[in-house]
């Protein structure tokens, strides 16, 4: 049920109250890098890292240094991606000095189908996270939904359009702020371009829609530069890729 319900909560965000005025909104402007290694460690088992920094304007709400250890991924085929891990977030560090973010997450990526060569994929992840200016831990859920359009020949030969959405929901308050309800939303447009068998790039746009506080909403406006690294090209990577966490603060 939970596959069937957890898929449309990206739709359910465009039904929620009438988005605030424009003078409600506080526009913030951001570059988010991201460096992502990916090892191998078997023919279904797979190792990722991932460092994410990110520069802001003065009233921008960020993370400046986001650091993901080895996430696990288990391919149980090639439609099912599971994953699991640790994040560590320094949040705001110029502004709230010493906040910062613990969470956990265990995720799950689904292909659900090709529309021509336009291909069709969603991910569905639980996050636990604590924060510290606070005792209690919060739950989320994320679910994102992201089509792909491969602008070469050949799948994987040339570079990929990407878009996607992606809805956080919390599941439970926490006394450092989280709130029932909608937390956060993104949406991403981009491009991954190949530079060899083993490396990529991505760059684009995310737009970061966060809750309105005191009814005020922070929105962020991030260009997106990546890059990522296979280190083993004999396994065969996964066809459903996860896509880590760690842009929603």
């Amino acid at each position: 049920m939970m596959r069937y319900i957890l898929p449309a909560l990206p739709l359910a965000a465009l039904l929620l109250p009438a988005a605030a005025r424009a003078d409600e909104i506080n526009h913030g402007g951001q570059i988010w890098g991201s460096i992502q290694v990916t090892a191998p460690l078997g023919d279904n088992l797979f190792a990722t890292m991932d460092i994410q920094p990110r520069v802001s304007t003065a009233n921008a709400a960020t993370a400046p240094i986001t650091i993901i250890p080895p996430v696990l991924s288990y391919r149980i085929n090639d439609d099912l991606t599971a994953s699991g891990g640790y994040l560590y977030a320094y949040i705001d560090g110029a502004r709230i000095f010493g906040l910062h973010e613990d969470r956990f997450f265990q995720q799950l990526g689904y292909r659900i189908g090709n529309v021509g060569r336009l291909g069709v994929r969603m991910q569905t992840r639980l996050e636990e996270r604590k924060r510290s200016t606070g005792q209690d831990w919060n739950l989320r859920v994320a679910q994102q939904v992201l089509v792909a359009l491969p602008l070469g020949k050949e799948p994987g030969a040339g570079p990929t359009a990407v878009a996607s959405t992606e809805l956080y929901w919390n599941l439970t308050r926490a006394d450092w702020g989280a709130r029932k309800g909608y937390d956060d939303l993104w949406s991403f447009v981009g491009m991954q371009v190949p530079l060899r068998e083993d490396v990529a790039m991505e760059f684009g746009y995310l737009n970061q829609r966060q809750r309105a506080v005191n009814g005020r909403a922070n929105m962020n406006h991030a260009a997106v530069i990546g890059v990522s690294f296979q280190l083993a090209r004999r396994v065969r990577p996964p066809l459903v890729v996860p896509t880590l966490p760690g842009r929603g603060f």
